[in-house]
């Protein structure tokens, strides 16, 4: 059960998507072909149009799992709280979708057969050829990612300073509005900035208790008001972190993430924050 609750990376980019159901259709094909599984081998009119129908199939049913499903319950497929046990939900109603594809396909086909008993045959066609290699590229992705992300965390919090280095500059924030004052503070007193949309919410320390502000001003606004000074990184698109506050850097599957002093939640961390960002 833990590891089934366990962080997972989720397919977001349109491109890799599109890529993935392309190979999947592709790869069928060339396997009902060379392979002939399942009757492919009886001799048919238009008999490679047939196959490749299935190819085609599959790669609709995968194209609905990844583009229209996370339209639909954009709640649940949430990437900083996807799991291996909604990866596994993913992938089972993939091969679902995938069934029903390839059941229409074949009753278009060959319309004096019953659908549902179609739809039922190539469910557990589907299920016998995905469900093993699913599970496994699972396990192997995310004990493979598991492993790089927890070197690289390790690798990071090697460069953190060892000893609390004390420092006298200050930061000026300035709204979007220029009929508001400019938030002035110690540079030690910022812990971190997370963008919400149009505003940004500002965590800062006061009198060692931390704070938090909501103001007019788009995060990549305030990271150029701050470019001059070295410890305000942009860690990911949504936040800009003090990095005199990082107490420790963690990984799993998913991603890496930063610790911040004073703060119980976890700051995400992007692929392009690397050990130079310490220096």
């Amino acid at each position: 059960m833990k590891w089934l609750n366990a962080p997972y990376p989720l397919l977001q980019k349109a491109k890799y998507k599109w890529l993935f159901a392309l190979l999947s259709g592709l790869f069928v094909f060339l396997f009902l072909i060379f392979f002939q599984p399942f009757g492919a081998g009886q001799s048919i009119a238009y008999k490679y149009i047939f196959l490749a129908g299935f190819g085609v199939a599959v790669f609709l049913g995968v194209a609905t799992t990844y583009f229209i499903l996370p339209i639909l319950f954009r709640e649940f497929f949430r990437p900083e709280k996807w799991t291996i046990a909604k990866e596994i939900i993913l992938q089972s109603c993939c091969i679902l979708i995938i069934s029903t594809f390839n059941s229409l396909h074949n009753y278009n086909w060959w319309r004096d057969i019953d659908l549902y008993q179609t739809f039922l045959n190539f469910l557990i066609i589907t299920i016998s050829i995905g469900i093993f290699p699913i599970i496994g590229l699972i396990f192997f992705k995310e004990r493979t990612l598991s492993k790089r992300n927890i070197e690289r965390a390790h690798l990071l919090s090697n460069q953190l300073p060892t000893e609390a280095v004390v420092d006298t500059s200050s930061i000026k924030i300035q709204e979007e509005s220029v009929k508001e004052l400019p938030i002035v503070m110690p540079l030690s007193e910022f812990v971190y900035a997370q963008s919400e949309g149009n505003y940004i919410t500002i965590y800062y320390l006061d009198d060692n208790t931390l704070m938090h502000k909501l103001i007019r001003l788009s995060l990549k606004q305030l990271e150029i008001q701050l470019e001059n000074l070295s410890q305000i990184k942009r860690c990911h698109r949504s936040y800009l972190i003090n990095t005199q506050h990082i107490t420790s850097i963690d990984g799993n599957a998913r991603s890496l993430t930063i610790q911040l002093d004073k703060i119980t939640t976890s700051i995400p961390v992007s692929r392009s924050f690397s050990k130079a960002d310490f220096y």
